[in-house]
């Protein structure tokens, strides 16, 4: 066991370069494929278990260890505490997969039947998705993302990324167990599904909507360290609007989140009154992060608002726990003292908020973290024609992070045939087309303004049709399988 340990825990180590920035994507089927081969040496579904976990620790061990930078460095936690902390969720996330690989061994053990060997994809969709919304959710690193440049990318708008996810494991499985089945199949099988994925790729789901539209993104490189002292605030609003000034050209331009360091009730006079003014002068929009707040009101919002001609306001949905409010206030409250973010008692905004529309265009705003769960972005579509998310990546310092998050975003574009305006505090900010490839991009940590040309898309892709209805038809497909192995294990067991 001491040997299947240490072979699950490096292939599970092996797993993040398959992500960006690395990209090594064939080690996204090749590191699963080890865990399920330990598997086939293994009797007993707790040991599967143990063993899904300790895979799980290299996987998300190496792969989210970013999240210590961001408690310690920047959010001021003790060392021992962000070490905790930063633990808890590793091994929380470890636990899905020992809990998926426990499944399918518990089945193995039960049924004994060929067609058990092939409901682990289905497990591992339904464990992922799980892990997207248990506390809120954090599918960090699921599977799929890793084959947002590889063949099967072409999947990703009829099937999603958990759909992704699934036919990756079920390509490591035909890996390993060739032996077991037709070995002419498993190859061929595995070429037939790449082919099909690249030419899936050359399909255009959605269509052109309107004239394109021109947008500037402002890069301020603004340290997480300097962004809220109030001796700074001058300073960083001219590095923006200084940058803006020469981009009055473009309909749209756009400021990360919370670009502007303070209240918008404390703001409105002194500064957004005369940029919106200044804005319509010049026949230009801007898109800026801001903490909203109305006077007289205790509630504030992580917001994005437009300025300009038109004036609208989208409220962050979809909240950071710790970052942005404190879960389970009454029990939690306590780590305040140890955990000092600014501004981290915000209120959500609700569900249903209007578009913001530019030419004609209709706009899917999210803010940071919300582009990571489809269910959020998904929320603004059909309807929206371009999608635009903003960031504050400094969290994440010189990680693997900014990176994985670039490549959560043009997943979010493939899947809806949607082009994304990414804009970042301090990178990498970028333009991604609706096939989710990156037509521009910044260098990080540097102060830096790109502008193009991006046109709208219109209507929905396979993925978009049904995304809300996948995961209970994965969950009843593997039902009905169960419930087909019990029926024929009860009809083996009667008297002739």
């Amino acid at each position: 066991m001491l040997l299947q340990s240490l072979t699950a825990f490096l292939a599970g180590a092996l797993m993040p370069l398959a992500f960006a920035p690395f990209s090594i994507w064939p080690l996204v089927l090749l590191s699963p494929a080890l865990l399920i081969y330990q598997l086939n040496f293994i009797r007993l579904p707790k040991q599967a278990f143990v063993l899904g976990c300790i895979y799980g620790l290299g996987y998300f061990g190496f792969g989210v260890s970013w999240i210590y930078n961001s408690l310690h460095v920047f959010g001021h936690a003790p060392p021992l505490l962000a070490a905790a902390l930063t633990g808890l969720m590793i091994v929380t996330l470890s636990c899905f997969i020992g809990a998926a690989v426990y499944a399918y061994k518990a089945l193995q053990q039960r049924y004994r039947h060929p067609l058990v060997l092939w409901s682990l994809p289905l497990i591992w969709f339904c464990a992922e998705w799980l892990k997207g919304w248990v506390l809120t959710g954090f599918p960090w690193l699921s599977v799929g993302y890793a084959h947002i440049n590889s063949p099967l990318s072409g999947f990703a708008p009829l099937i999603g990324v958990y759909g992704l996810s699934a036919l990756s494991i079920l390509i490591s499985l035909w890996l390993v167990n060739w032996k077991n089945t037709r070995k002419v199949i498993n190859p061929l099988a595995i070429v037939g599904l790449g082919l099909a994925g690249y030419a899936l790729q050359w399909i255009n789901w959605t269509e052109p909507f309107a004239e394109p539209v021109s947008v500037t993104m402002v890069q301020g490189n603004i340290a997480q360290e300097m962004k809220w002292r109030q001796s700074e605030r001058d300073r960083i609003i001219s590095t923006y609007w200084d940058a803006t000034r020469q981009s009055f050209a473009s309909d749209l331009i756009v400021w990360p989140e919370a670009a502007i360091p303070g209240r918008s009730s404390d703001l409105q006079q002194s500064l957004l009154s005369p940029l919106a003014q200044q804005l319509k002068l010049n026949n230009s929009h801007l898109l800026t992060g801001i903490l909203y707040s109305e006077p007289g009101k205790r509630a504030y919002y992580n917001s994005m608002l437009l300025l300009g001609e038109q004036q609208a306001v989208y409220h962050k949905r979809h909240l950071v726990p710790f970052g942005e409010y404190y879960p389970f206030r009454s029990i939690l409250s306590f780590m305040q003292s140890y955990i000092r973010i600014p501004m981290s008692d915000m209120t959500a905004g609700p569900a249903a908020q209007p578009l913001m529309t530019i030419n004609g265009v209709r706009l899917g705003v999210s803010i940071c973290f919300e582009d990571v769960f489809s269910r959020d972005i998904n929320l603004d579509l059909p309807a929206a024609n371009m999608l635009v998310n903003t960031s504050n990546d400094a969290w994440f310092g010189d990680s693997l992070a900014p990176h994985q998050h670039l490549q959560i975003a043009q997943m979010r574009s493939l899947e809806t045939g949607r082009p994304m305006v990414r804009s970042t505090n301090t990178g990498q900010s970028a333009f991604i087309d609706h096939t989710g490839q990156v037509i521009d991009a910044t260098d990080q940590f540097k102060a830096q303004t790109l502008t193009t040309k991006l046109q709208g898309r219109t209507g929905s892709t396979p993925f978009l049709l049904f995304a809300r209805l996948q995961p209970w038809l994965s969950l009843l497909i593997l039902l009905l399988g169960l419930y087909l192995l019990v029926f024929q294990r009860s009809a083996e067991a009667e008297p002739v």
